[in-house]
């Protein structure tokens, strides 16, 4: 048995990276959006081992949203235990974060 987890993305966690790929491709070019986006899968990579040790935001359907800060994104997913997966919901800059509000996708 694999001590690792498959990671995968939720489309709407794949709509954000891609609205990030496309906004620093246009305010810094595309070799900057290419590295960017090579660091963020290398940091969103390394929740195949342990994505337990990062803290738990929030709760939605029933499963307990973790966060890890990957650059100045933070990266909300839940874990699936018996199937050894990490599903990555979200990615969201941190200056759209608020303090005041629970992470978006709870009801």
């Amino acid at each position: 048995m694999s001590q690792f987890y498959a990671v995968r993305y939720d489309p709407a966690a794949l709509a954000a990276l891609g609205d990030a790929v496309a906004y620093i491709e246009e305010h810094s070019g595309p070799g900057r959006a290419a590295d960017w986006l090579s660091a963020m899968q290398a940091g969103i990579a390394k929740l195949e081992t342990l994505p337990g040790a990062y803290p738990i935001m929030d709760e939605r359907e029933g499963r307990a949203v973790h966060s890890k800060l990957v650059s100045s994104y933070r990266v909300f997913y839940f874990i699936d235990e018996p199937e050894r997966i990490v599903y990555v919901i979200d990615i969201v800059h941190t200056a759209r974060e608020t303090k005041l509000a629970p992470y978006r996708g709870t009801s």
